[in-house]
């Protein structure tokens, strides 16, 4: 029987850069937190013990302390989740949730306690605060007070909240605890140095959990000069420190901590003799007023470099202990896979690579599909889990978020095969958002339809896309030589032939006749004219057929008969004009009607003269849009999605004929 997998949604993982919301899954063999391609694992062999605190109005937090590591905060909990949490706990991982009060008097003073990677501050044996070590830069102590100062990147993370860069604490030498520490350390002689202060001592310990005990975050354990960085744009030499990443270039550098990197991805370029490594990043970096949630950094295959870390062995062995020693003193190889796996081991971020053996497109020459986002080209990688396109903007999406695919732009139309491309629609179930990825190849639609196919993902028209890019319908080829209307209007000649005969009869009769006379061929044309027109006559409501042709026949014959008696005038005689009817003529006016006449056109002189314009006010409400405006904005974005490329002149007239 398959383990059960309880699934809590809307989880946030607690950090010092802020809280990330995710996803999180707890089985048998541990918890697992998953947002977008940053994950988060806790294995169950590494569990001590499970802590469950209520935070006020934010729920409750669930503490996962391990071994080795700091403690690992799930927020978002509800009280009803208590109990359900509790019992599965108990059945898989076999650990009680123990509960657990925050101390909420205030005071400043306790007792500090180290609980794995964790610097736990107590009052009256009450947790008031937590610290993760790693996240230490540097710990320093001045007398009796020990200043910790903490990471800080370039992620968005430290911008969107308040963050904890440093922080102070008063060791007395009477402080028990500690001094019988630093007594303790006198005696056996650690370092060669007798340990007299409190102070020392606890900063002794702190340094055995923190990057800064065993080397200088100053000094770097990898570069890597010059490396062509695609987003954002520019050279940068990339230093990969301790505990976190740097990049230095000639405006600007960037700061980022290896807890930020969730997954690296290479992905070799099709046709051209370079790979992409891809660092994903939670948060992401901000540059001006764009943020970047993945670093594209591009190198050259022929390439090769030989790199020794400069990391000592205590450094060394912790690393491998967090990525499983794949963590190398002397690595060499390709640049782009030197630099990926020394990131990886310093960083323990997992590494996805694109291969032929999951996705090898229609040339054979590559993994990737040639496409456009939007308004620029890029390349989709189908990868065993994932979509990921480059590079304007990198996305990564994942099968598992896909709610289905949909092949568009299928053949079938009469003028299907000239285009030479199609479309993919992919609709992802986190935010319900639509990618279509156009100007894909035909050829890769055999490649694609398999691999979606097997990958078990739902396509929209599955009966559709079986039947290939043609479609169902048979198109017409049109070739190079000839234009689409052309090529149609011959499609429909083929397909009326028996109007083409009846076309054809007529122009030899017409030929025929014209070997005749001109009275002759005049007769001829006007019984071709006048049998046309009968034949196109039909019966309508309330008109005799027989009736109107019988009438028209008798007109013709007496007008034959006139011309022949030579009285055709005497038929065609002109109308009388009717006589001209003379105007009466207006009586004269009175003499006050003439001055009234005079006032008046001196006054229409005044009257005549334009009246000047009126100033236009800037602060007058502008007028208010007409009602097709209204539905113009409403209907615009739907006739764009189910019209797509619609030139733009024809939205409006397509959107009001589908409303109509």
């Amino acid at each position: 029987m398959a383990d059960a997998v309880h699934q809590f949604n809307n989880i946030s993982l607690g950090s010092r850069g802020g809280v990330s919301q995710g996803v999180l899954r707890v089985s048998a063999g541990g918890f697992l937190w998953r947002r977008h391609n940053r994950a988060i694992e806790v294995k169950k062999d590494d569990i001590t013990n499970l802590v469950w605190t209520k935070l006020g109005s934010r729920g409750y937090q669930l503490g996962v302390q391990r071994t080795d590591g700091p403690t690992v905060n799930f927020l978002g909990f509800k009280e009803k989740d208590h109990d359900g949490l509790a019992s599965l706990c108990h059945t898989s991982l076999g650990k009680d949730i123990i509960a657990q009060d925050l101390a909420v008097a205030g005071r400043n003073w306790g007792a500090v306690e180290l609980n794995g990677s964790s610097l736990m501050y107590k009052v009256d044996n009450k947790v008031m605060f937590e610290v993760p070590l790693p996240d230490v830069s540097q710990a320093q102590q001045t007398k009796d007070e020990v200043l910790l100062e903490f990471h800080v990147d370039d992620t968005t993370g430290d911008d969107r909240e308040d963050t904890l860069i440093e922080m102070a604490f008063h060791v007395p030498a009477s402080n028990e605890a500690w001094a019988a520490a630093a007594h303790a350390a006198a005696e056996a002689g650690e370092n060669g140095n007798s340990v007299t202060t409190a102070a020392k001592a606890l900063v002794d310990s702190l340094l055995q959990h923190t990057d800064a005990g065993v080397a200088t975050s100053a000094d770097a354990v990898a570069t890597f000069d010059d490396v062509a960085v695609l987003a954002p744009r520019g050279r940068f030499t990339v230093e990969m420190h301790p505990s976190f990443l740097k990049l230095v270039g000639q405006t600007q550098d960037f700061k980022i901590r290896y807890t930020s990197i969730g997954r690296l991805f290479i992905l070799p370029k099709s046709a051209t003799p370079h790979t992409l490594v891809v660092i994903g990043l939670d948060p992401p970096i901000r540059k001006g007023q764009t943020y970047y949630s993945y670093l594209l950094c591009q190198f050259n295959n022929d390439e090769d470099v030989t790199m020794e870390l400069d990391i000592s062995e205590e450094l060394l062995a912790q690393k491998n202990e967090k990525c499983g020693g794949k963590l190398l003193r002397t690595m060499s190889g390709p640049v782009s896979s030197v630099f990926a796996h020394t990131l990886r081991g310093l960083s323990s971020a997992k590494i996805t690579r694109a291969k032929i053996e999951v996705y090898r497109n229609h040339a054979g020459d590559g993994c990737a599909v040639r496409c456009s986002y939007k308004a620029d080209d890029g390349f989709l990688y189908p990868l065993e889990k994932a979509f990921f396109y480059v590079h304007k903007p990198p996305m990564c999406i994942n099968h598992s978020d896909i709610d289905y695919v949909e092949f568009q732009r299928q053949g079938g139309g009469v003028i299907s095969s000239s285009v030479r491309t199609f479309d993919l629609m992919i609709k992802q179930k986190s935010n319900n958002t639509e990618y279509q990825f156009r100007n894909i190849q035909r050829s890769e639609w055999e490649p694609l339809f398999d691999f979606i196919n097997k990958r078990k993902i739902r396509i929209e028209n599955l009966q559709a896309a079986r039947q290939g890019p043609q479609g169902p319908g048979q198109a017409i080829d049109l070739g190079d030589d000839l234009d689409a209307g052309l090529r149609a209007a011959a499609a429909e000649a083929d397909d009326s032939e028996d109007e083409d005969e009846d076309f054809d009869a007529g122009g030899e009769d017409m030929s025929a006749s014209s070997g005749g006379s001109l009275d002759e061929r005049v007769d001829a044309g006007s019984d071709a004219e006048s049998g046309s027109s009968d034949a196109e006559m039909v019966d309508e409501e309330g008109i005799d057929v027989t009736a109107v042709l019988g009438s028209k026949k008798k007109r013709k014959a007496d007008n034959d008969a006139g011309a022949a008696n030579g009285d055709g005038a005497a038929h065609k005689q002109p109308k009388p004009k009717k006589p001209k009817v003379p105007k009466a003529e207006k009586p004269p006016k009175a003499e006050g009607d003439a001055a009234a006449a005079a006032d008046g056109e001196g006054g229409s002189s005044d009257k005549k003269q334009r009246k000047p314009r009126k100033k236009k006010d800037p602060n007058a409400p502008k007028k208010a849009l007409s009602g097709f405006m209204f539905f113009s904005n409403a209907n615009r974005e739907r006739v764009k999605a189910t019209n797509p490329g619609i030139p733009f002149g024809q939205v409006g007239l397509l959107g009001f004929s589908q409303a109509c």
